[in-house]
């Protein structure tokens, strides 16, 4: 028959599929610029609170940089990965035994992943020179990184107002104490009309040095 002799397709001549490859950079992109992200608020926190420094603009919008840089080299790094898994994978036929057992007929496959992990290095890298992009992650970053403070800042103050549970709990007695030790001993040494109010200096024993008499110069009621 005419079906007989034909060679049967392999997928590995079969080309990456743009709009699949287009729609798994654009999922990866975003995934990557959260992470940026995250990592430029971890600096903006360690620089305020650790090192004591303020904030700085154009120092962060660097760190927001090497982060791109960073990742990019990450997807640099996953997609040769790639093209090593598809080197063994092109001489091992028959079915995957699991996920991460590749054969030949996963190349398509990978080569997607390859392709993927190749643009989205070169996007970010691409990004590193978009100075209104480097600047909104910085922005987020920062509202980022204030949010976490804040909150933190918040609890704490929340933590240290309240009053513990027990507060109540012989609180009348504790008042009473107060008033009948600490506020009498308080009299006892300086009491009423004394003429000698808390934390006044002592007269000078000799009196008054301008001529008039002790007895007229003290004009308190006893």
């Amino acid at each position: 028959m005419a079906l007989f002799g034909r060679r049967k397709p392999d997928v590995r001549d079969r080309p990456v599929s743009q709009v699949e490859l287009k729609r798994a950079v654009d999922e990866g992109f975003l995934i990557a610029r959260a992470a940026v992200t995250v990592a430029v608020a971890n600096r903006i926190i360690t620089n305020a609170l650790r090192d004591q420094g303020y904030f700085d603009h154009a120092l962060i919008a660097d760190a927001a940089r090497q982060e791109l840089h960073r990742m990019a080299e990450e997807q640099r790094g996953d997609a040769e990965r790639m093209r090593e898994i598809r080197v063994r994978s092109s001489k091992q036929g028959g079915r995957s035994q699991h996920q991460h057992d590749y054969r030949r007929g996963d190349d398509l496959k990978l080569r997607t992943r390859e392709a993927t992990y190749e643009e989205l290095a070169k996007r970010l890298d691409a990004r590193r020179d978009d100075q209104h992009f480097v600047d909104g992650i910085v922005l987020a970053a920062r509202a980022r990184a204030w949010d976490d403070i804040g909150t933190t800042v918040v609890g704490r103050l929340g933590w240290a107002q309240r009053p513990a549970d027990d507060y109540e709990v012989g609180r009348d007695d504790r008042v009473q104490q107060l008033l009948d030790e600490d506020f009498a001993a308080l009299v006892a040494e300086h009491p009423v009309g004394s003429g000698t109010p808390v934390g006044a200096d002592e007269p000078d024993a000799d009196g008054p040095d301008d001529g008039t008499d002790p007895a007229e110069a003290d004009t308190t009621t006893s």
